[in-house]
């Protein structure tokens, strides 16, 4: 029986640390853009309304879930209590590199994407403003 346990913690042990090994260093939550409320070039930004008050930056592509808006209002360079996923209106892309797509995944787990080109032109989304739940290259 204490062998069966071992064997169980070393197989747990070791699913854990590959686990760890295969995650991206950061949560996408950590990656803030330059941190300004500028969109400069090589970020990707998405704001919650028309104004440009609340803003999420990118560098890097991922999931919206547990990112929100950050508050630059009035001064203000906090994290605000508005999540991103699924209240995005708006998004630039400043990327660099390539044009992305905004998805959101319907009722019967499909993906409804908008494609956004590289040039840094502040677009409504069609198809997933109010229903974002990530972002690609694409």
């Amino acid at each position: 029986m204490n062998r069966m346990k071992a064997l169980a913690t070393v197989f747990a042990t070791s699913v854990a640390a590959t686990l760890l090994a295969v995650l991206p260093a950061g949560a996408a939550s950590a990656d803030n853009g330059d941190g300004t409320s500028n969109c400069v070039s090589g970020e990707i930004c998405f704001y919650w309304n028309s104004e440009d008050r609340y803003q999420k930056h990118f560098y890097y592509y991922g999931d919206h879930g547990g990112n929100n808006f950050m508050d630059y209002g009035a001064g203000n360079n906090v994290i605000s209590g508005i999540p991103l996923q699924d209240h995005a209106w708006y998004v630039r892309n400043r990327d660099t590199g390539c044009r992305i797509r905004v998805g959101a995944l319907d009722i019967n787990g499909q993906w409804q994407w908008d494609y956004i080109p590289n040039d840094g032109v502040k677009r409504w989304l069609t198809n997933t403003a109010d229903r974002n739940d990530r972002h690609e290259c694409g």
